[in-house]
This record gives structure tokens, sequence and C-alpha cells, in this order.
């Protein structure tokens, strides 16, 4: 990644651009999409941020972490359409629309089912909205706590914490799924002993 800001930054790469743009697109899409709630929008304010960072790459070199200076501009730019829009502005993040569209796939992933993906989905659109935003983060967009702390403006200790919860509460609404198809009991429920 580092390499491609630099040869937006120096050279004036597009063809990077493209690359850099492509790689984060949709997860910012998504994270748009939970303050927005419309495609379209949620397109257009990817698309301005990007388009504003282009105008900017000169000066990329001085953004320390690219992936919470994107999300938060998003988030702004998400909270500024809304105000401009007369919409309400979120007052937490248990007010967003946190919506899970797919886990990227990898090479676990591919081994795993259409209908054990399909209960994961749904599984995880059961989550609360604190913990799903977070789950979603951390886990799909591969961003660390630090930065999901940064980008939420919550601390390191609440986005484990809610991270934990989301977990195990899907654990608590997989298991019966997973003993039913493999036999796997988890050992995060206790069992009675008589």
């Amino acid at each position: 990644m580092k390499q491609l800001l630099q040869k937006i930054q120096y050279q004036d790469d597009q063809h990077a651009f493209k690359r850099f743009y492509q790689a984060f697109f949709f997860q910012l899409y998504q994270f748009a999409y939970s303050y927005v709630r419309s495609k379209e929008s949620a397109e257009e304010l990817v698309n301005d941020v990007f388009l504003g960072l282009w105008q900017k790459r000169k000066t990329l070199g001085t953004i320390q972490n690219i992936n919470v200076y994107l999300y938060v501009a998003i988030k702004n730019a998400s909270l500024n359409w809304l105000r401009k829009n007369k919409l309400g502005v979120p007052v937490s993040i248990d007010d967003l629309a946190v919506h899970h569209m797919q886990l990227a796939p990898t090479p676990e992933a591919i081994l795993i089912s259409r209908e054990w993906q399909a209960q994961i989905g749904a599984a995880i659109e059961r989550l609360p909205p604190r913990c799903k935003m977070i789950f979603k983060l951390v886990k799909e967009d591969g961003l660390s706590y630090r930065e999901v702390a940064a980008i939420l403006e919550i601390s390191v200790k609440t986005v484990d914490t809610q991270l934990y919860l989301a977990l195990k509460k899907l654990a608590l609404i997989l298991e019966p799924a997973l003993h039913e198809n493999t036999g796997i009991t988890l050992a995060s429920k206790k069992r009675k002993t008589s």
C-alpha cells in the first residue's frame, strides 16, 4: 500500500490511484451506507473523498495512518451530508444501519458451504448495531482495534469488549447449527453435570 501511495504522491500515477481506490471502495462504501442509508449517496460520498485525496495527493506523506484517515473522512462527509439534508445526525454507533454484506472470500471461506455462510451472515445481522459495526471493521475490513477506536471515537477497551461480545453472541447463535451439522459442541457453553 505504501508503494501505491508513493507512486500517487510523487509520480501522479493514475493507475496506482485506481488500484488504491479499488482496494478501499467497497469497505468505505459500506461504512458510508451505514450512516446515509442510500446507495447512491454512499457511493457519491466515497467518490468525493477519493477525489479530494487525488487533489491533495502531494500531501499524502503527511498522513500517518491511511486507514483511519479514509474512514474518518467518510464519517465526516456522511455526517455533513446528513446535516445538509436535515436527516438527523446519529447520536451513537447504535443508531447506525450496519449491514453485513459478505465476508471476503478466503481459502477457509471457500471450504464453507453456502448454507453455512448464509447462517453466519444471518447471525451477524442479529448482532446489536455497535457489536456489528465493530465486528465488521475488525473482522471484515481488517482494521486494528486502535484504528477502529480512532474512527469511532471510542476507547480501545470498548472495541475489545464489543468484539468479545459479538464473538460470544455469534458462538451462541451458531452453536446449534454447528452441532447439528458436525456434532461439534463449543466449549463456551457450560454443561450441567449430574
